[in-house]
């Protein structure tokens, strides 16, 4: 005969709460009743003995009590300690082989290089994979990711600083509250990106007995069918003015030309639209801005003067004294100066909204999609675009904020971390500030001469 294990009860903190209020519960004449641990065991589906060492040690846990004395159920109940029923499972199990603490300090000491992975990391220190394992997984280890940073010499470091420094509110700088940087509500960054239609590594999600997708082929990893696009973005606010929500989005526009194939073939017909990449140089960014940007921007822009246009320093792109931009400007705005080109420092896409995170949420959120062309490509990536939701855009704008601040400190240099905000949580509560504060490091500075 086959008999089964019973299986074993876990004593939660609430599970011993309950057994012990249950015994005290059937105290009478200021005794236990014989009978009352088996009692007390089976309503709650436990061993007996178990019942009785948690009923002995939770009474010597109470300040002066002394065994074979009488029992007060009301003093028992008011004296109990709140860490009576905690349980401690890190405290169970055997002690372990190697030292931890000394372990950590001896990683400490092993080149970056060599702890890459867990199984370099254990060779590296001389112990079990599993020990490695063991410490990631109670979090005495974590894993970073090192990302390429643009290298930056000495005048990178002193733009990028005053780049940083200017954009501090100068109504703030004397005042007795914190200083603040400006709300950046009149600034539209631009920037271009390659967008392609499939990229190595997708990962999905299949059921245990459902074959995996069929691979995806292409001729060369270089060929995979792209598109490059270029975005303008401001920051989300409420318009005054149409009394409604501005989203902040002011377009994005792909960089080429529709075409017809001549010939036929396995994949089209003669008379078939195709799309055809352009290379960006200076006269065709310089049409986008006229024939795209600039109307859009008078379109959907909430003010139409002091708007500053951020972009990088590309070969292709407009130095800011361009006579022809402001020839430009001047016909649509009746200002010259309604909208400069301000270009950002050298090697700072940390300064660039499309480059501190738009892209890359863009991108994984089209990358959702499944286009089949080029075309199919435009027309979800424009879509992908247009429903971006307008919260998560301004707090990327309080990201770069954040941002300015990690460059002041580290005098204008990139090597830092972005600090987490909690900017969710912030705004579920609606205290999401307009604007972040500024650093203390920034009044080391003589900011009444940098900020302008």
């Amino acid at each position: 005969m086959v008999t089964t294990r019973k299986k074993r009860v876990a004593m939660t903190e609430k599970l011993k709460k309950d057994v012990f209020m249950a015994c005290v519960v059937r105290v009478s004449r200021e005794i236990l009743p014989y009978g009352s641990f088996k009692a007390v065991g089976e309503t709650h589906k436990i061993h007996p003995r178990t019942v009785a060492n948690l009923w002995y040690s939770t009474l010597k846990q109470i300040p002066g009590y002394q065994p074979n004395t009488p029992l007060d159920p009301v003093s028992l109940l008011a004296n109990v300690p709140e860490t009576a029923f905690t349980t401690k499972f890190e405290n169970s199990g055997r002690n372990p082989k190697h030292d931890r603490d000394m372990l950590l300090q001896e990683i400490k000491n092993i080149d970056p290089t060599a702890r890459r992975t867990i199984r370099s990391l254990a060779g590296a220190v001389g112990i079990p994979v599993m020990t490695i394992w063991r410490m990631k997984q109670s979090k005495k280890l974590k894993v970073h990711t090192m990302a390429l940073k643009p290298k930056l010499n000495d005048d990178h470091r002193l733009n990028r600083l005053f780049h940083c420094i200017a954009k501090i509110d100068k109504n703030t700088i004397n005042s007795v509250a914190e200083m603040t940087f400006k709300s950046m509500y009149n600034e539209i960054h631009i920037d271009e990106k390659w967008f392609f239609l499939v990229r190595d590594g997708l990962r999905c999600i299949v059921t245990q007995d459902e074959p995996p997708p069929k691979a995806i082929s292409v001729s060369h990893k270089s060929h995979i069918t792209k598109v490059m696009f270029l975005s303008a973005l401001a920051r989300p606010r409420f318009n005054h003015t149409t009394r409604q929500e501005f989203d902040g989005l002011i377009g994005i526009y792909p960089v080429g030309e529709i075409d017809m194939y001549v010939r036929a073939s396995h994949g089209h017909q003669p008379g078939d639209l195709k799309w055809c990449n352009v290379n960006m140089d200076r006269d065709l960014y310089r049409d986008m801005l006229f024939n795209f940007v600039l109307l859009d921007v008078k379109k959907k822009m909430p003010i139409d003067n002091n708007i500053i246009l951020q972009q990088d320093g590309a070969k292709a792109h407009l130095p800011d004294d361009d006579p022809l931009f402001a020839a430009k400007v001047t016909e649509l705005f009746g200002d010259p100066t309604a909208v400069k080109l301000y270009t950002q420092p050298a090697q700072s896409p940390d300064l660039n909204v499309n480059d501190l995170g738009f892209f890359n949420s863009l991108q994984s959120r089209y990358y959702q999609t499944a286009p089949k062309d080029a075309l199919e490509l435009i027309e979800m990536v424009e879509e992908t675009y247009k429903n971006y939701p307008a919260k998560k855009l301004n707090r990327i704008w309080l990201t770069l904020q954040s941002v300015m601040n990690q460059v002041i400190n580290q005098r204008g240099d990139n090597d830092y971390t972005i600090p987490h905000m909690k900017k969710k949580v912030l705004e579920r509560q609606n205290q999401l500030p307009l604007s972040l504060d500024v650093t203390a490091e920034a009044s080391t500075y003589p900011l009444d001469i940098l900020v302008d």
